[in-house]
């Protein structure tokens, strides 16, 4: 299991004046009425879900579930929505269990931020992962494939997603999303195929053997490919900025061990990875 080492910061609240852009939420299923029969909706179709290089998105192209505003250019930390309030930002290190990861632990850093409307009514939970130069024992390195977060039973959800401009650096580059799930299951991909197709589980698997995913609604997932260095060759070790928009109240978010599921469904290796996060106040992980 991971240790994740983080601070959380509870902030004065202000209002954001600037015009944010609404568009690019989408509202996924409630109560298991799915689109094309699936707990899935699709974001970006472009790149193989990580295999080549994604067609990134723009005013005219490639553009569903993204939120595009020069201002979030400018700070993660403004809404992608007007008029919703920073409330805290929490960062952390992702640590790898000790027998996988050898001598490098510490593999990637999770970021987190919490905004809420003046009504009290909604939320908004910012994820973003960024992948650490850190070789596992094998030699291999991390993938993130999806990220799964629980604590949405019984709410309304809409996501949508910010992709950061591309860095330079070493280690660089942002992924899109490829899509985003009502759902605790996350779905290894491949070339072409289409959005999972919706089941009945009971078993609830972290990880499907075949192109379906059960509907859960306390868990949103989000698939995208980040890895320090991708044996595919196509390197992304910085995640889009993953919103998920739902209803809250005036409580602050409590962080939670195992609310968040860093998952590897297969490109490289099959592995599950669970780490503390937040989750509404009145939300749980237990729950599916």
């Amino acid at each position: 299991m991971s240790k994740y080492l983080c601070y959380l910061i509870f902030l004065p609240v202000f209002v954001s004046k600037n015009a944010f852009c609404a568009s690019g939420f989408i509202e996924l299923s409630e109560a298991g009425v799915a689109r094309e029969n699936s707990a899935y909706v699709l974001c970006n179709g472009t790149g193989d879900f990580g295999r080549s290089t994604a067609v990134l998105p723009d005013a005219a192209t490639n553009n569903a579930c993204a939120v595009m505003n020069e201002r979030l250019v400018k700070s993660p930390l403004n809404s992608p929505i007007d008029e919703f309030k920073l409330v805290g930002v929490q960062v952390g290190d992702v640590e790898m269990r000790a027998d996988i990861s050898g001598k490098n632990t510490v593999v990637a850093r999770v970021s987190e931020a919490i905004w809420r409307n003046e009504e009290k009514t909604e939320c908004i939970l910012a994820t973003q992962l960024e992948m650490d130069d850190a070789p596992l024992a094998d030699g291999d390195y991390f993938e993130i494939n999806d990220i799964a977060r629980a604590g949405f039973a019984n709410k309304k959800v809409a996501i949508a997603y910010f992709h950061k401009p591309h860095s330079g650096e070493t280690g660089g580059n942002t992924e899109v999303l490829f899509r985003a799930g009502r759902t605790f299951t996350s779905v290894p991909t491949e070339k072409q195929q289409s959005l999972p197709s919706l089941v009945n589980d009971n078993n609830k698997p972290p990880i499907s053997t075949q192109n379906s995913a059960g509907f859960h609604s306390n868990w949103v997932d989000f698939t995208t490919d980040i890895s320090f260095k991708d044996n595919d060759g196509v390197t992304r070790a910085i995640s889009s900025i993953f919103y998920i928009k739902y209803d809250c109240d005036a409580r602050d978010p409590i962080s939670v061990p195992n609310a968040i599921r860093l998952r590897s469904t297969g490109q490289n290796k099959t592995y599950e990875l669970p780490i503390s996060g937040l989750i509404p106040a009145d939300g749980s992980v237990e729950l599916f």
